[in-house]
């Protein structure tokens, strides 16, 4: 699932090609994956992309918006129509909603179809669940302070924690596994458990990869791509995540993989000592 960094990078992807267009049309090919009324945003203006953890909020002239979640296999897409991007054409049959604009199209496209899209009025945003619920996020309002608060008062395993959404908004998996190898912590560690010291290490590693992810444009593990359709290359800098067997690039053990909350979570046993 795109985290912080790739939904990050195509707010900012959005944010340079929508802000100033107006919209023109919108075609919904699968309903289940959209919410609200097209006619309330039809001649609107984009004024505005934010990210509130893993969600967008494309913000218009007219007090709506436009909130999205990607999940685990969405793409937003600018271009003309049709456009062909690398190996991926644009519509095509995972394309479920097209945004036409005055100047460019917008395609979803969601080959697993867990995402959505909902027209909610600007002022209704906060109360809707996602957004309400949300944690401090990395990078902006989590200070090392309330880290460290999170972590005191917790019952979870580290790995499991910092995946939360209700306690740290914009961490998966990916950014996860690479935080907790570069603060030498094993990811069954008990939060409560970490020395001040050791949750420093964590807070650092946590800003560390994700402003790595930022600036290498996010991974491209499995279906991400930009808002212009591109590859990221965070792939290129995984620490442990997705590299099992493979030896570790600061001791030269064998990386190992094992499943904590239902996902893949690798570590180097001999950095990362439970």
């Amino acid at each position: 699932m795109p985290e912080l960094p790739e939904v990050e990078t195509i707010r900012h992807g959005l944010e340079k090609h929508l802000v100033g267009n107006t919209i023109v049309d919108v075609e919904i090919r699968l309903a289940k994956q959209f919410t609200g009324e097209p006619k309330n945003i039809i001649g609107a203006e984009v004024v505005g992309v934010r990210r509130f953890g893993k969600g967008l909020v494309i913000d218009l002239s007219n007090g709506q918006s436009i909130a999205i979640h990607v999940k685990m296999t969405g793409q937003l897409v600018i271009g003309g129509r049709p456009m062909t991007v690398g190996n991926g054409r644009y519509p095509n049959k995972w394309t479920h909603v097209i945004f036409k604009l005055k100047d460019i199209f917008l395609y979803y496209s969601d080959i697993r179809q867990f995402g959505w899209i909902k027209i909610i009025q600007s002022s209704d945003l906060k109360a809707q669940s996602f957004f309400r619920d949300l944690g401090p996020e990395p990078l902006r309002d989590l200070t090392q302070a309330k880290f460290f608060d999170i972590l005191q008062n917790s019952r979870m395993p580290i790995k499991l924690l910092l995946m939360d959404q209700k306690k740290i908004a914009g961490i998966g998996n990916i950014y996860a596994n690479d935080a907790l190898f570069i603060a030498k912590i094993h990811p069954k560690r008990m939060a409560s458990s970490l020395t001040q010291k050791e949750k420093t290490a964590v807070f650092n590693g946590i800003e560390e990869v994700l402003k790595k992810g930022i600036e290498v444009g996010g991974a491209s593990e499995w279906n991400y791509v930009n808002a212009l359709g591109e590859k990221g290359g965070y792939q290129n800098f995984f620490q442990v995540y997705n590299r099992e067997g493979e030896l570790c690039k600061r001791c030269g053990g064998v990386i190992e993989r094992m499943k904590m909350g239902g996902r893949g979570t690798f570590y180097c046993p001999g950095c990362q000592r439970l």
